[in-house]
Formats: structure tokens, C-alpha cells, sequence
């Protein structure tokens, strides 16, 4: 029997402390909302935009809308234990000021592995006490605790700043370098994130953004790590992933991925990927 632990809180966010005896996603997916997903188990596997890591227990998994992703356990002897919180990015966005942005761990990412972050002991309890007062506020008559609504944002603020601290501390990022203009950055990839498929050049994004495409291009890299039109195609590579793995043809993947005519996108996915759609797809099969 599955035990599981299911709070929705409002529209905005949710937050779940889930065990169960299998897994529940069998395939890879995006959703509209951000996650954060701490482990709590042994012999978690995850797939991120199509590279596989073993995740130990105590690790955080940050994704955006856009990471292609699937967690999935190797054996079933130990239950599948972990906190999992979902939210969309606007409403934490209405948390954040000009001199802190909560977004940053899910969108400032200019190095290896962004999705993983390894939590020692102690960061890992202080987390999870956050998480369970959360709970147990939400849980509580809302005659029973004053300020029940803000409680739990004021909470979910303080949750947010804990993990931007450990991944500013875990990347070495310090204050001081990072831009003020960073989070107009930040509202191009979400822009990014949804339309993708549509044709967006330089001088659409300068126009619609009202800032210089040269230094755009100077900033884009600085948070991502590569220029805006790469991180356009990676999109619909990750995209073009998913729908591949989901056994969606390689002709319809093409089309709804953005890509516009099916020799461009076999092009493009074999020089990012390494394979072939087609050889993508069959691959796939034989690791799901």
C-alpha cells in the first residue's frame, strides 16, 4: 500500500512529503511550475535534459519549466521518501525584492550540474523543519492560527532563501558579482520558456525587452553560460527530447518542438544529441 502525505496549499505552490512503495512518473516530463525535490532515499536515479545521475539522500533537485526530467528509484526494497515542492515562478517572484531574487537557484546557472545540490546533515534537518511547519500550518483551522495565509508565505520566503544560500554557497557565487541587471535576464528565459516554438531572433528579444542586443548577449551568457540563440535550441532539443521518449513520431516531434522543416531539426538534434532522432528514440526505449 502507498502512503502518501498530499497538502495542496493554493493555486501558487503546493507542497508534498510523499512515500510510496514504486515510482509515479514512469516517463520524462516538464511541467508548468517549478520544482524542488529533496531525496530522501537510496538508489535514486535522475535524468536531466538527457544526462542520468545517481542521486544520494540529503541531495536537492531544482528544476525550472523547461529541465526535461525523471526520477526514478533502481530497487524497490526501501520506501520512495521525499519532500517535493511545486510553484509557479510568478508567485515567487511577488516574494522577491531588487536586492534578492528567489528565482536565482533555477535560473543563474553559468556551470556544471545546476540541478544538483548535495545538502550535509544539518542543512538538510533545517530544510525539512521548514517544510514540515509549512505542513502543519497549512494543516491547522484556519480560526486556530492567526495570520495563517502569511505564515505560510513568510515560510516559503524563508524556505527559498535557505536554498539560494546553499547553492550561492555550494557554486561559490558570491554577492558581489552578480548583476542588477540579472533579473531582466531572468524574465527573458521565462519568456524563452514559453515560446520557444515561435520564431524569436536577437532583435525580437532587444525590441520586446527594450535592452541592447550585444550587451543581452553579454549577460545571457554571464547567468547561463551560453548566448540566447543556443539557449533557444536547447529548448526544443530538450523538448524534441521529451516528445521522442514519449514515442511521439519523429516527424510530429519536429513540428512541435519548433524546428521548421524536418532536415533542419534532424540536423541540429544529431550535432546537440549525438544520435539521430530516430536513434534517440530507440535508445530511449531500451533505458525506460
Amino acid at each position: 500500500m502507498d502512503i502518501q502525505y498530499n497538502q495542496k496549499f493554493t493555486d501558487e505552490f503546493s507542497l508534498k512529503h510523499k512515500i510510496t512503495r514504486s515510482n509515479e512518473l514512469p516517463r520524462p516530463h516538464y511541467h508548468d511550475d517549478y520544482e524542488l525535490f529533496l531525496n530522501l532515499t537510496e538508489n535514486l536515479v535522475t535524468m536531466v535534459n538527457g544526462k542520468y545521475y545517481h542521486i544520494n539522500p540529503g541531495t536537492l533537485l531544482l528544476f525550472n519549466n523547461m529541465d526535461l526530467h525523471h526520477n526514478y528509484i533502481v530497487s524497490n526494497k526501501n520506501d520512495y521518501d521525499r519532500y517535493v515542492l511545486f510553484f509557479k515562478p510568478d508567485y515567487i517572484r511577488s516574494l522577491s525584492s531588487a536586492q534578492t531574487d528567489l528565482l536565482e537557484c533555477f535560473l543563474f546557472r553559468p556551470f556544471e550540474d545546476p540541478n544538483i545540490l548535495p545538502l550535509n546533515r544539518r542543512q538538510q534537518d533545517k530544510l525539512i523543519k521548514t517544510m514540515n511547519q509549512i505542513i502543519n500550518i497549512n494543516h491547522a483551522q484556519s480560526d486556530e492560527i492567526y495570520g495563517k495565509d502569511l505564515l505560510i508565505k513568510f515560510k516559503l520566503g524563508e524556505l527559498l532563501i535557505n536554498v539560494n544560500s546553499i547553492y550561492r554557497e555550494y557554486h561559490g557565487i558570491k554577492h558581489t558579482i552578480l548583476n542588477s541587471h540579472y533579473s531582466l535576464v531572468y524574465n527573458i528565459i521565462n519568456f524563452i520558456h514559453a515560446n520557444f516554438q515561435n520564431n524569436l531572433s536577437l532583435d525580437y528579444l532587444e525590441k520586446k525587452f527594450y535592452i541592447n542586443k550585444y550587451y543581452l548577449c553579454t549577460l545571457f551568457k554571464e547567468v547561463t553560460g551560453t548566448s540566447p540563440n543556443q539557449y533557444i535550441i536547447n529548448c526544443r532539443i530538450n523538448k524534441a527530447k521529451e516528445l521522442l521518449m514519449n514515442d511521439v513520431s519523429v516527424e510530429e516531434t519536429c513540428s512541435q518542438s519548433g524546428f521548421n522543416n524536418l532536415s533542419h531539426f534532424s540536423r541540429t538534434f544529431k550535432k546537440a544529441v549525438g544520435d539521430s532522432p530516430k536513434q534517440f528514440q530507440l535508445k530511449s526505449k531500451s533505458i525506460l
